[in-house]
């Protein structure tokens, strides 16, 4: 596909990545920008990203629905606080409808080669279809490639056994026994949702998370009218739940205050729910809290205390064709394996070849550590911006947030482009390696830096998932386009 557009005209074409939350939300600001001529291309069939993808029993968001949804684009009518993942693709199909971005979608879409050349980005697609464009919008996000461990012996298992983002709907789980791999933000959702259908449990936990109390919250049909009739009600109900949630940042720079009263917190949660001191010890963790991912439940617990549940703690030796072998040399038959491991957050990359200027591949540059000046730009790859990209998750807040703050950079940076009659932008290398310096540094104050195995660091300890300060900070420094960081060529 080729729109057959060339540069030089006042607006440049422009090729979006991807059909999340991101991706729409480029999608509909460059619209209202009055930027027009883009194509969305997502190489499932249909939107939604991560909340088409997972569909296990039990998923919802940990952000409260007000704050985990578009700013510009508010729904009076959540039914729940953290709604479940259903409703929020329900909102993500509406919102695509209702800014009539159909004619923009190509589907079935998945980008192997994005190639610089003749200033423009040549792509090429699993399928086939070739398309040019003057500028590329990565909007792939971090949580699409699931994440299998390495456990020897997996392809023996002679059972059913799939990932918890490629669920299994056709599997009846009722009166099997059950291993769910992994106790993390899927598995505490899931493992309330089955216990009761399945005959026995088999929890293995490698690591205790920090779970704190979550209870079931339902906006009454009243409240919900309320948000309707009166808008700004709703707007201020989001800052509340912004502000709440802002205010949790200090924890992560290692504030011992914070840190006592969380942990006092979470203490309090795990000796309310669990009696046995055993049981409490194991799902007790020896990091500091912060350190992963904080999650929250009140239905994780009482599912582990289930007379036909048990949690493993002992490690997995091996996976055998009747079932799983712990390294204290016991093996559990199983029916069913469940794999509650999570993402790998930058393995987008595999299959797919990104070469900029002078042929330099993004594998290449990105070989000496994942990172983007101010997590959106690298140098070496004209009118090439990302969402999403290294270091713009959180700890403690909402993405959405990050998103829109990305959106209107990237927006900045196209009106400074077409306003200097320039065909593309750069970012300098010695402004992106500042800034990857000072990003590090900054890092390093903070609890991710401890001593826990977390998806927030590489292989090689550098943390590349994570903005080091709060949202408040980061959309005052995405406010403004700084175009002495770029270099505009015409």
């Amino acid at each position: 596909m080729a729109d057959g557009s060339t540069f030089g005209k006042s607006k440049p074409t422009i090729a979006i990545i991807g059909a999340g939350l991101s991706g729409l939300c480029m999608a509909i600001k460059l619209k209202e920008a009055g930027f027009a001529d883009f194509h969305i291309f997502e190489k499932a069939e249909a939107v939604g990203g991560t909340w088409r993808d997972n569909t296990y029993p039990g998923v919802a968001c940990d952000v409260p629905s007000h704050l985990y949804s578009y700013s510009f684009e508010p729904k009076a009518d959540w039914s729940m606080v953290f709604s479940p993942g259903g409703e929020i693709q329900d909102y993500i199909t509406d919102v695509t409808e209702r800014h009539q971005l159909g004619k923009h979608l190509v589907f079935g879409a998945e980008l192997k080669d994005a190639v610089w050349r003749d200033n423009r980005w040549h792509l090429t697609f699993a399928n086939g279809q070739t398309h040019q464009t003057d500028f590329l919008v990565n909007c792939m996000g971090g949580l699409h490639i699931p994440n299998y461990p390495d456990i020897p012996g997996q392809q023996s298992f002679k059972g059913t056994s799939f990932h918890t983002a490629r669920w299994n709907h056709e599997h009846n789980l009722s009166g099997k026994r059950v291993a769910v791999i992994g106790t993390a933000a899927s598995a505490i959702q899931l493992i309330p949702e089955i216990v009761g259908k399945v005959e026995h449990l088999d929890v293995y936990q490698r690591t205790p998370n920090w779970i704190v109390s979550r209870p079931y919250m339902a906006y009454s049909e009243k409240w919900k009218q309320r948000f309707k009739r009166f808008p700004w009600l709703e707007k201020l109900h989001r800052l509340q739940i912004y502000l709440t949630f802002e205010m949790r940042f200090p924890l992560f720079r290692q504030g011992k205050f914070f840190a006592k009263r969380a942990t006092r917190m979470f203490m309090k949660h795990l000796a309310a729910q669990v009696q046995d001191p055993d049981l409490r010890t194991k799902l007790t963790p020896d990091y500091p809290i912060g350190c992963k991912r904080i999650l929250a439940s009140d239905t994780y617990f009482p599912a582990l205390q289930q007379d036909h549940v048990s949690l493993i703690t002992d490690g997995i030796a091996e996976i055998r064709p009747e079932g799983i072998a712990s390294h204290d040399g016991t093996v559990r038959p199983v029916d069913t394996i469940i794999y509650a491991t999570g993402f790998k957050p930058w393995d987008q990359m595999d299959g797919l070849t990104i070469k900029g200027k002078n042929g330099l591949d993004m594998n290449s540059y990105l070989a000496d550590g994942i990172r983007a000046h101010r997590t959106v730009a690298m140098p070496g790859f004209p009118n090439l911006f990302m969402l999403l990209g290294p270091n713009s998750g959180l700890g403690h807040n909402s993405v959405i947030v990050m998103i829109e703050a990305q959106v209107g950079y990237i927006i900045a940076a196209l009106k400074e482009m077409t306003a200097k009659g320039a065909t593309s932008v750069e970012v300098k290398e010695q402004e992106a390696d500042a800034f990857d310096a000072q990003i590090q540094k900054d890092l390093q104050g903070t609890v991710w830096a401890g001593h826990c195995k977390s998806w927030y660091q590489g292989d090689d300890g550098r943390i590349y998932t994570l903005w080091p300060w709060s949202t408040l900070r980061y959309r005052r420094e995405m406010k403004r386009f700084k175009s002495r960081e770029y270099e505009f060529e015409k």
